[in-house]
């Protein structure tokens, strides 16, 4: 065997082998050893130890968290300046190695037990070795009509201050085959690059370590995700398990970041958290809590999976080492950065098309479900921010329900005013849309942390005025008096908590959403604007609110949709169907079902409201249409009472209503319907309504009623047997007559 010097060079040679190639370095059975070569042009060409000029080899490792993205496709040609070789050409790429140096790459038989190496080489110039890389494939040489591997990879090239050893990316590849004359061709395509694309504005490095891997992956019949396996990265076992632990998870230790992504991933919560921006994951409740414990010691994590020095608005991608889930975290988190993110690739589907597509879950973005490679940055410091607490479930609301808003102050760093606290301001005015209806003044607390506060605040500081709630005087909670001016109260230091909370409802002026996107997805805005004093120019982020003053405002927006059914004939869809009546009801929360009341006429319905005489029977205008406004986005079960004349009422149905999220749930981009029950109720083509198919009279029809038809066909059946027998009978008892006599 050889014995190889932490340079890479031989030493000794107690067997000698004679065959082409490094096998012998092979037998050392290097952990992550990719290639042996020639230390000066990574070729197989080596002289021997015994020689006169003996040469040295080079080892290239495989780095796992590493992968080559090929900027061109590489190809095989006869070159007239190699003096007629064939050479590999276009051999290009990016990686995400700290220092690429080149690519480099091997030839092999796949079916050659030994490991022996065909040809091997790297494309650029080695300083170390003064030597540029070998490209030549030995065509010539190649057995016609086998299919050899080659395989290329991102190369990081040794020296004498990292170590002689190179390091490689996971290799990219493709097939050698030859003719027999010479000449040979490849065929390769580069493996597909995963990323995650960020939007948002930071100053510090965002850095990405992976933490699952995926594993049996599934797809629907048009390619989308239906479900993926996470299974916990090697070695992390231990470390995850951990920090779900201190994030208040009864954690399974055999997997524990599949029991998080369960649990946690994608199931908002409501916590009374230091996390103010979002009710919703990645950025809040236990998840977050989990990602934090990370963020304290991402070392434990291993190599990073990839990184991006800043980010400017984006939308960019950060490009990470392949699919999975990953944590990403803003090196400035600490003076106002985003909070740390867990967020998983897309999937990458090979058998879309000729080159493969990414996918997300057919259903991501839907009542919140996390969206696949995109991600929001989220600051920890917001000076001001709004949510509405009681949506979990990412449904919306009826017309009439309650919708809870919390709005978060923080405490301003009052360091350098020199105005004292009587003439230091910090008001908010919180503005709704004429679709919510404000609580009494009586109605609205305020909270420092978890304590309620309301009562200390200054007399009349709380007032609602139509649309419009003001709480003034918040300042007297965190702000006092020095000798030459206001300062931070020791009880509520700056950076603190202030948090405002009331309940609205949501009324019958309501703007409904529907499933066209632009004009029709209409929030109820709630806007909400905190004025504060200021010292000098106005702060980064913040407008100008006159003398000394500056503003910054932030929205909620509150939900309901409607449901648009077209009634028609299923034999001739062109007849539209009028007067057809149904009730509509839903599963209730703590089980049964509820029937639902609207009010309204000639086709347009809205949820009735408290106060309000509804009917529990809604009917289709002349044109057969009919629209069911102001509700939540759940399942709403349809029961057709009356049909036309001369057609069969159509089985029970259910509609379910999906609103579409973007990525950090604070806006509806889309929403679809989906039904189930019948294939006589489906969406129509454009998404834009129910199309529901009344069977006219005849016994084709039969099939499509249900119990109603089958129950008409027996009773048929039974008479048409009746007549039949009747014949018989008859025919039978005048033979028995004519026997008697």
């Amino acid at each position: 065997m050889y014995f190889v010097r932490y340079d890479g060079s031989v030493t000794s040679e107690p067997t000698y082998a004679t065959v082409a190639g490094l096998r012998p370095a092979f037998r050392l059975s290097l952990d992550r050893l990719l290639l042996s070569a020639h230390s000066k042009n990574q070729s197989q060409e080596l002289n021997a130890p015994n020689s006169g000029t003996p040469d040295s080899l080079r080892l290239t490792f495989v780095d796992a968290d590493a992968s080559l993205e090929l900027s061109k496709v590489p190809f095989i040609e006869q070159d007239a300046e190699a003096g007629g070789e064939w050479v590999l050409k276009d051999l290009e790429g990016s990686s995400n190695l700290e220092s690429q140096s080149g690519l480099g790459w091997k030839l092999v038989d796949p079916t050659d037990d030994s490991g022996e190496v065909v040809a091997s080489g790297r494309t650029n110039y080695d300083a170390a070795a003064k030597s540029d890389g070998n490209m030549v494939v030995p065509c010539g040489t190649l057995t016609a009509g086998k299919a050899y591997t080659l395989s290329v990879w991102g190369q990081q090239d040794g020296s004498d201050t990292v170590g002689w050893s190179n390091r490689a990316t996971k290799p990219v590849t493709g097939t050698v085959k030859a003719n027999g004359s010479g000449e040979c061709a490849l065929n390769i395509k580069s493996s597909p690059s995963f990323g995650i694309e960020l939007t948002g504005t930071t100053a510090g490095s965002l850095t990405a370590y992976r933490i699952g891997d995926y594993q049996d992956e599934v797809f629907d019949q048009t390619g989308a995700l239906k479900s993926v396996r996470l299974d916990t990265s090697e070695g992390l076992g231990t470390v995850l398990k951990t920090a779900a632990e201190t994030a208040g998870g009864d954690v399974d230790a055999d997997n524990p970041i599949g029991w998080v992504a369960a649990k946690w991933l994608g199931y908002p919560t409501d916590p009374l958290s230091d996390d103010v921006t979002s009710a919703f994951s990645p950025y809040a409740g236990q998840l977050q809590l989990f990602a934090k414990e990370l963020a304290k010691d991402t070392g434990a994590l291993g190599a990073a999976a990839g990184s991006l020095p800043k980010l400017d608005g984006g939308p960019e991608t950060l490009k990470v080492s392949g699919p999975g889930l990953y944590l990403i975290v803003d090196s400035s988190q600490g003076a106002g950065g985003s909070l740390p993110i867990v967020v998983g690739t897309k999937v990458f589907n090979d058998a879309l098309g000729e080159d493969g597509s990414y996918v997300d879950f057919v259903d991501a973005g839907v009542k919140g479900k996390p969206r696949l490679g995109v991600a929001s940055l989220k600051t920890s410091i917001a000076d001001i921010a709004k949510r509405i607490v009681n949506d979990a479930g990412l449904d919306g609301f009826d017309v009439g329900a309650e919708v809870e808003y919390e709005i978060a102050l923080r405490v301003p760093d009052l360091s350098g005013f020199t105005v004292f606290s009587g003439t230091y301001q910090f008001d908010v005015s919180d503005v709704a849309e004429s679709g919510v209806t404000l609580p009494d003044a009586g109605d609205v607390r305020v909270f420092v942390g978890e304590t309620d506060v309301t009562e200390q605040l200054p007399a009349n500081s709380i007032t609602v005025s139509g649309q419009t709630l003001l709480v003034t005087g918040l300042q007297s909670l965190f702000a006092g008096s020095r000798m030459t001016g206001v300062e931070n109260l020791a009880s509520v230091p700056a950076g603190s908590l202030i948090r405002i909370r009331y309940t609205a409802v949501l009324n019958a002026s309501a703007v409904v959403s529907s499933p066209v996107e632009g004009e029709s997805l209409k929030p109820n805005v709630n806007a909400v604007t905190l004025t504060r004093s200021r010292i000098g120019e106005v702060s980064n982020g913040w407008t100008d609110a006159g003398a000394g003053l500056e503003s910054k405002a932030a929205t909620a927006n509150a939900y309901t949709f409607k449901l648009d059914v077209v009634k028609l004939d299923k034999d001739d869809p062109s007849k539209r169907l009028g007067g057809v009546e149904f009730e509509v009801s839903r599963a209730e929360q703590e089980g049964g079902s509820e029937t639902l009341e609207f009010v309204g006429s000639d086709g347009v319905y809205r949820l009735a409201v408290d106060g309000e005489a509804g009917s529990a029977t809604v009917v289709t205008k002349a044109d057969g249409t009919l629209s069911l406004q102001g509700v939540e986005a759940r399942g709403l079960s349809f029961k057709e009472t009356k049909a036309p004349s001369g057609y069969f009422r159509v089985s029970d149905f259910t509609v379910d209503i999906r609103p579409v999220w973007n990525e950090d749930a604070t806006q509806v981009t889309k929403v679809t319907y989906a039904t189930s029950g019948t294939n006589l109720a489906y969406v129509s083509q454009d998404g834009r309504q129910m199309v529901v198919l009344d069977p006219a009279w005849s016994l084709a029809n039969l099939p499509y009623t249900g119990g109603i038809g089958i129950l008409i066909l027996l009773i048929v059946g039974g008479l048409m047997l009746v007549f039949a027998v009747r014949p018989y009978v008859l025919s039978k008892r005048a033979e028995r007559d004519a026997n008697l006599v």
